[in-house]
């Protein structure tokens, strides 16, 4: 049983809720032929459908490609997750998005064209969440300031923003990234072979980024996605931009753009490369989750606070329980839970999975008066 805890002690991704509620699992960065992509929206949505996802966002570069007649043809309605009866044997969202494909360069001058061949040109991406018309690529005075300048014009679009792979081109440090108003999503994952996740020649990793930005105060939740251009070439694992690699599992009571994009916007999702999770509590005194075992991986959980530090190191070995006639033996894992000493700062989970899948729990704020002990 889950027990929230509300804002006004604990600040966290993951939020007080009365109806039922459900994970639904989606991917919010994704392209199609109507700009670097190589299949039509329509052959991208099915392709998703048929891959188990429940809803999806096409965020072409600086376009906005529609979603309304894919929901006709693909859209399973409304659906609410206390309405068993009548949820959909396959539900299916299309949600509208664009990437902005804003960057930034000191050599770039006042009222110029930017100057495309420039090693020094900062890649600055940001998928409008829910946008409604397209929206222009803003110039700033310095990378934090062209990636403010984009947020306030997805805000302003009415859409919630999220900051694309910081280590593609490795364009965005936490510097520039702790300041940002009203940004509260970024990529810890990003799919396309070129986005430089895990860091290296001295740069950070995207977590190592994330982990700092959250040590300076700022609290901003991860998303993952696949990023995905190429649908036509085999999907595997050396193939640049394939589909499937990184997704969000939200948790919502209704499968709605408008219910998705606001549980996103609080933080009430996981993100994930393939570990899947059947619950994640947050009390007034610990974050606790629960894997959902596959077959006979294992696992290890690491709650990670202030400054990347590694605060309880668990690991996860699932039993099966003894069959019964007729039936399947399903994995079982046990619920690991880490209780607050007061000095964390901030509690997250990552997973690790025998076989190399992930999966990030959100961000959790812990005062210094919420030790457990």
């Amino acid at each position: 049983m889950r027990a929230w805890l509300g804002a006004a002690v604990l600040l966290s991704g993951f939020a007080h809720a009365q109806a039922p509620e459900r994970w639904w699992k989606g991917n919010t960065h994704t392209h199609t032929a109507n700009t670097d992509g190589d299949s039509s929206p329509i052959d991208v949505a099915r392709f998703y459908r048929e891959q188990g996802y429940q809803f999806l966002v096409l965020s072409d570069h600086d376009s906005l490609t529609g979603v309304d007649a894919l929901n006709g043809l693909f859209a399973t309605g409304e659906t609410s997750a206390g309405d068993r009866p009548i949820v959909p044997l396959h539900p299916f969202l299309l949600i509208p998005g664009e990437e902005v494909t804003a960057s930034f360069s000191s050599k770039d001058a006042p009222g110029a064209a930017a100057r495309v061949a420039d090693p020094e040109r900062k890649a600055i991406h940001l998928t409008a969440l829910g946008v409604r018309r397209v929206i222009a690529p803003q110039r700033g005075s310095s990378v934090a300031d062209t990636l403010q300048k984009n947020v306030d014009a997805v805000r302003a679009a009415g859409a919630v923003p999220i900051v694309n792979h910081p280590n593609f081109l490795w364009s965005l440090t936490a510097d520039d990234i702790r300041g940002l108003r009203n940004a509260p999503l970024f990529e810890v994952f990003n799919g396309h072979m070129q986005t430089n996740n895990l860091g290296g020649g001295g740069a950070p990793s995207v977590e190592e980024i994330w982990d700092a930005v959250l040590s300076a105060g700022a609290l901003v939740y991860g998303v993952a996605s696949d990023d995905a251009h190429f649908f036509k070439v085999p999907t595997l694992p050396s193939v640049v931009a394939a589909p499937g690699r990184g997704w969000v599992m939200v948790r919502s009571d209704r499968l709605t753009a408008e219910a998705i994009v606001a549980a996103l916007e609080r933080g009430d999702f996981y993100a994930s490369t393939g570990v899947e999770l059947s619950d994640v509590a947050v009390s007034d005194r610990s974050l606790s989750l629960k894997i959902a075992a596959r077959s006979r991986s294992r696992y290890r959980v690491l709650f990670i606070g202030r400054g990347g530090r590694v605060l309880k190191d668990v690991a996860v070995t699932p039993t099966f329980p003894e069959p019964t006639p007729g039936a399947v033996a399903n994995p079982d894992a046990p619920s690991v839970r880490y209780e607050w000493n007061g000095d964390e700062g901030y509690v997250r989970a990552k997973v690790i999975e025998s076989n190399g899948y992930l999966a990030w729990t959100q961000p959790v704020r812990v005062p210094p008066s919420a030790a457990g002990k």
